[in-house]
């Protein structure tokens, strides 16, 4: 239900208009169009990367200049969407995928700062807030405030984490609740193994570089894995567990992530361990919320009320606000852009080509600049005049797919019975998925989810596609076969099975106790962070070309940072921006 109903991932309509895209199955030109707009600015792709742009547009638009966003799913947000769900009369709102964050520091000038703490300043979200309170009287349990910080060493702490290990083909197997804490002592696993777990795990810094760029040209020339096999000749078993965290956060596991990367995030044998008293927070819907924030701020008509953190979170979305006639920034949905080309020789060209479908139909904008803040795996597809060097650094990107599924649930006894909020477990022959978890739902306004195993929830399972062992364009292609061609029935017969194997002995149901499924499918969710990604030992990286404008045409999407998040992802919208305010 409610204002993102229609837009689950990737949709089918924006996965087979892609598709066509690709196969170059629709036209570049204005012969076939059936209507011409002019624009000083076109910035394709309404995620938070093209959100930071059109915010850095808004401050250096000149009296006049008009900007359109245009976006290919039915509701703004890229990425950061998010679901809802109504169960007996009980609202749910979950994430569609973007979601979690550590709540950044102050800073007193916004301008002079980057990155999460900028715009968290200059969009005014607030640092404290509610969540529900567990009842004292009630059995001892922990939750996670969003669907990553049960996996992050130090922060699982925070959660009443169980580990599932299987014992047998009819389901059989034994839980293992707070296995860290217990130094493992509570699991099946053999000495050694717990050994080699053990000594990953509490493992801190291994190699101490005097720069980031230091760090850059020892660690990215290797994966996560083969750094643990070289610094502490560690077996595959903490390379695995390390995939929980590392396959959801960057799309693939520890063979194919950069150790760079695993040097940033944190993870064991490159960082110490995260302070015990730092907590994640997730907002309702993700990082929806982030994005509700810039849109409240560049369209104030376009969410209802005031500019409150309850309004903004909790308003509904005025859709005929966003692309009103007459304003000078307008977000246009459903809107899939096939072409986009310079008007004669890019280095003296005065305009921009701009070619997009709607409705089945075609329409043409005529534009001074243009920003692709959508995919790299779409924009070597879309602009047609793109530099061959540019073809060739984004033929270099290996995108994984990525699969949330939101369970809503009309109670969670079975998860109370066994003392956890969140599931892990080996995946075998036939097993769905790797974890799973219910949120501690922050209160805004007056949407105030309970937290009572009696009462409805949503338990969420955040499912990448890695096949450790294949090469990386191998595990990304396979990967996105199983997640495009898996209908709903069959993902949810999978699903229902994979609950009743960890949960059927504590009384699940899926007839009583499932009250609806939401599937949302990212084909090319994550940008790999790959050894040699950054630049590795020669320091020249793929994204470095990318970044670089040609013509009146710059490149701004999450991917070009590494390891996606949503501040650095409007930092690039910001960069292109300021690239082409000549241009425009």
């Amino acid at each position: 239900v409610g204002d993102y109903r229609f837009s689950h991932g990737n949709t089918p309509e924006a996965v087979e208009t892609a598709h066509r895209l690709r196969d170059r199955g629709l036209p570049s030109g204005f012969d076939r169009v059936e209507s011409v707009e002019d624009h000083d600015l076109v910035i394709v792709g309404a995620g938070v990367a093209g959100l930071g742009a059109a915010l850095e547009y808004s401050k250096k638009r000149k009296a006049g200049q008009t900007c359109l966003m245009l976006d290919n799913h039915p509701i703004f947000g890229g990425e950061a969407k998010e679901n809802e769900f109504d169960v007996g009369g009980v609202r749910l709102i979950g994430p569609q995928g973007a979601n979690g964050f550590f709540v950044p520091d102050v800073v007193t000038d916004p301008e002079r700062a980057s990155g999460d703490p900028r715009y968290y300043a200059e969009l005014g979200v607030p640092r404290e807030f509610q969540f529900r309170d567990w009842p004292a009287a009630e059995k001892p349990l922990r939750f996670s405030p969003d669907n990553y910080e049960y996996l992050v060493r130090g922060l699982e702490k925070h959660t009443s984490v169980g580990h599932f290990f299987s014992a047998g083909p009819q389901g059989e197997g034994t839980w293992a609740v707070d296995m860290w804490e217990r130094r493992l002592a509570n699991t099946p696993l053999s000495e050694a193994s717990r050994r080699t777990l053990l000594q990953w795990y509490t493992s801190g810094a291994t190699r101490q570089f005097a720069s980031d760029e230091q760090a850059v040209r020892a660690l990215d020339v290797m994966s996560y894995q083969e750094f643990l096999e070289r610094e502490l000749h560690l077996g595959p078993e903490a390379a695995r567990y390390a995939d929980l965290f590392l396959a959801s956060a960057c799309g693939l596991g520890s063979d194919a992530v950069s150790a760079y990367v695993a040097y940033q995030l944190p993870m064991p044998a490159l960082t110490e361990p995260l302070p015990p008293d730092l907590r994640r927070v997730s907002f309702p819907g993700g990082n929806s919320g982030f994005v509700r924030y810039f849109l409240k701020r560049l369209i104030p008509d376009a969410i209802a009320g005031t500019d409150s953190f309850e309004d903004i979170i909790t308003g509904r979305i005025d859709l005929d606000a966003i692309d009103r006639t007459g304003q000078p920034l307008r977000v246009r949905l459903r809107s899939t852009v096939v072409s986009v080309e310079h008007e004669g020789d890019p280095a003296s060209s005065g305009t921009v080509k701009v070619v997009y479908t709607r409705d089945g139909r075609l329409h043409g904008i005529r534009a001074r600049a243009v920003i692709m803040a959508t995919g790299g795996w779409m924009n070597r597809y879309v602009v047609r005049d793109m530099p061959p060097e540019y073809h060739e650094a984004y033929g270099q990107f290996v995108h994984a797919p990525f699969l949330v599924a939101n369970v809503a649930l009309t109670n969670w006894r079975f998860l109370h019975r066994l003392g956890i909020t969140a599931a892990i477990w080996d995946r075998g022959e036939g097993d769905f998925g790797y974890t799973c978890n219910i949120r501690n739902p922050m209160q805004v306004g007056s949407y105030q989810p309970p937290l009572d195993p009696e009462q409805p929830t949503i338990l969420t399972f955040y499912t990448p596609f890695h096949h450790p062992g294949l090469p990386l364009r191998a595990q990304a292609a396979r990967g996105r076969t199983e997640l495009l061609n898996t209908s709903y029935p069959e993902f949810e017969r999978k699903i229902h099975a994979q609950m009743m194997k960890l949960f059927a002995a504590s009384g699940f149901n899926p007839e009583r106790d499932v009250a609806g499924l939401i599937l949302n499918r990212w084909g090319h969710a994550y940008s790999v962070p790959f050894p040699g990604f950054f630049g590795g030992a020669s320091g020249r990286a793929p994204r470095d070309i990318i970044r670089n404008p040609y013509g009146r045409v710059a490149f701004a999407h999450s991917e070009l940072n590494g390891w996606q998040h949503w501040g650095p992802a409007a930092d690039e919208g910001r960069r292109a921006v300021n690239q082409l305010v000549d241009a425009i």
